[in-house]
């Protein structure tokens, strides 16, 4: 079998990358780890989608320690409060009535009156509380955590506490392989795969070095052999790409692309497993209950503690950097596709729009593509006829 290693990352980043999925895996099913800086300082702490009160009293006794309750700034902003630029989360103090707010607060289910007495203090980037979200996010939870900070910081003490307890640790020198990875990815299979918009297609599946899921690509007749082939990135949708929701317009972008590339006798499809702008689908159905009471689509991710688009494109350009593509003319109305391949060296050469009709269910998130996130929807109107009656 064909092997294409794009960049290979040293044998450290490998074992950390390697921890952080442990404890992303340890995270997802509700469990408490322990995060540690390189000047001893540590704490306990856990997605607070899992957290009660009894948990908060409980982790108290555990740590000697009260626990606070970590919010991103955006969360915190859906709340009425606003973090000074550059203080990424802040953590709260929980009382004894506080503790059973934590699920509310977490869910964006919960206000702050302006003259409430909760204690709120601005945590730095690079602090425990910040780290602490980072890990959520990429455990495709919410960004929102119980901690409490152990009292001591004797490394050896912390690791036998951590051993008697089971609990997985995870040092400051591998969050920053989470940060600053580089998206390194290799080919790890490919198969010719003949699809009804085009009989000349191959999939090539590729291995994400950073762990996490795997991303692929499907080579559409010329495919990478054109000096500037049409490209698509395209995030995962198993709503819109699969299910056919209507609540988007991912479906017909993917199949419109598709067509268009087909038309073209060649392109590449570089599909990311980024379900609703990387949050995951739990909770891009949480957003959508959100929409349901009037937010629209960034509000809902705010309210969560997300930003606005948790994507980074970096991937993409590794994997076109190992189908040896370097020129692209990209399928998007995004402009921040272009400035992030532009920006990992991938030349945008030109900008062909996608422009398909909208329904009475995605109207509004159209608008707020346009309206808020700077899409791009004033061009010509692609004639591509996406209707299938052969579609389900």
């Amino acid at each position: 079998m064909e092997m294409v290693e794009a960049t290979m990352q040293h044998p450290r980043a490998r074992i950390a990358f390697t921890k952080i999925e442990r404890i992303s895996a340890e995270l997802r099913r509700g469990g408490l780890v322990m995060l540690r800086l390189v000047d001893g300082e540590a704490a306990l702490f856990r997605g607070a989608e899992f957290a009660d009160a009894n948990d908060a009293q409980s982790l108290t006794r555990l740590a000697r320690s009260s626990p606070v309750l970590v919010l991103t700034a955006n969360r915190l902003k859906s709340l009425g409060r606003r973090l000074r630029d550059g203080w990424p989360v802040a953590s709260i103090a929980l009382g004894r009535r506080q503790q059973t707010q934590i699920f509310n607060l977490a869910f964006g289910q919960a206000t702050l009156d302006a003259d409430s007495d909760i204690n709120l203090v601005a945590e730095k980037d690079g602090s425990l509380a910040d780290h602490a979200t980072r890990l959520l996010r990429h455990a495709k939870l919410l960004p929102a955590a119980l901690l409490a900070r152990l009292p001591f910081r004797d490394i050896a003490a912390q690791d036998r506490f951590a051993s008697e307890l089971n609990i997985l640790s995870l040092d400051e020198r591998d969050l920053d392989a989470l940060q600053h990875g580089n998206g390194a990815v290799r080919i790890a299979a490919r198969a010719r795969v003949p699809l009804a918009v085009a009989e000349d297609a191959e999939v090539v599946m590729f291995r994400n070095d950073s762990g996490g899921e795997d991303h692929f690509a499907v080579l559409i007749g010329a495919g990478p052999s054109d000096p500037e082939p049409l490209v698509r990135l395209h995030s995962q949708c198993i709503t819109g790409d699969v299910l056919g929701s209507l609540k988007c317009d991912c479906g017909d972008q993917l199949k419109g692309a598709m067509r268009l590339m087909a038309a073209a006798e060649g392109g590449i499809l570089v599909y990311l497993a980024q379900e609703g702008r990387d949050i995951g689908l739990m909770n891009k159905m949480r957003a959508y209950a959100l929409q349901d009471y009037g937010m629209d689509t960034i509000d809902a991710n705010h309210a969560l503690g997300f930003d606005t688009d948790e994507r980074v494109f970096v991937p993409a350009a590794r994997i076109l950097d190992a189908l040896n593509v370097s020129r692209v003319r990209l399928i998007t109305n995004n402009p921040d596709k272009m400035v992030q391949l532009e920006q990992c060296g991938i030349t945008v050469t030109a900008r062909v729009p996608m422009a398909l009709g909208s329904n009475p269910h995605n109207a509004a998130y159209l608008a707020t593509k346009k309206e808020r996130s700077g899409h791009l929807f004033d061009d010509v109107v692609i004639a591509t006829d996406i209707s299938d009656k052969n579609d389900g």
